[in-house]
């Protein structure tokens, strides 16, 4: 996945860099709410940790909109059962994942206005508990030569099309910001196509401003594009 090639390698590695900015983010919301967080950061980490739930949603939602129902059709094109299976259950899991990141945004809506820190570790937690295995799952089942029997060139980078403007609609700069200090500085580099003026204006002056709280539990604090 690291090492995009063809159009089918393209969107996985996409997916995994998706994949591997949520697994952080998640991870320090676990860690920070592990020790007593001072008042004077709570709007700071609350914004995080909102963004993150925004994130998992729009990611979510573009799955559900977009890329499963391809998947399930093309797997049933294929004769591939067991993998419209898999979608099913994918599916499944994000119904239950929903419970638990409205618990979270719950928790952490009252932990921004003075509630208690642990509703927001324990949902923090739960999340983990089943997007970890979740994002695995998905990982190890869609690969390459999967992919490559269930779609062609062109119909893999018209989803990937689609993937991308859903994202753009829904998540905007709130969910770029987090996705892009979610991943390292080569990491990044899978965004140097963007147009100048959404890497040099955008992400650094206009976006960035309502980021500066939540940079102190940033994956990487900088932008290297």
């Amino acid at each position: 996945m690291s090492n995009p090639g063809s159009q089918h390698a393209a969107i996985l590695h996409s997916l995994a860099l998706v994949h591997r900015a949520l697994r952080r983010s998640l991870d320090t919301i676990i860690r920070v709410t592990a020790a007593a967080i001072p008042g004077t950061e709570r709007a700071g980490f609350s914004e995080f940790t909102e963004r993150f739930a925004r994130f998992l949603h729009v990611h979510h939602d573009g799955e559900e909109e977009i890329i499963f129902p391809e998947l399930s059709a093309a797997a049933q094109r294929a004769a591939m059962p067991d993998l419209a299976a898999q979608v099913a259950t994918w599916q499944a899991d994000h119904v239950k994942l929903l419970g638990h990141l409205r618990d979270l945004e719950t928790a952490c809506a009252s932990f921004r206005t003075g509630g208690p820190q642990e509703p927001v570790a324990k949902a923090a937690a739960e999340v983990r508990t089943l997007l970890f295995p979740h994002l695995d799952a998905e990982e190890a089942t869609l690969n390459e030569a999967v992919l490559q029997k269930l779609m062609s060139d062109e119909q893999v980078e018209s989803l990937s099309q689609a993937a991308s403007k859903h994202g753009q609609q829904h998540g905007g700069g709130t969910v770029m910001m987090m996705y892009l200090h979610g991943l390292t500085n080569e990491e990044q580099t899978h965004f140097s196509t963007l147009p100048w003026f959404v890497r040099r204006v955008l992400m650094r002056w206009v976006w960035a401003r309502g980021f500066r709280g939540c940079l102190k539990y940033a994956h990487n604090p900088s932008i290297a594009l």
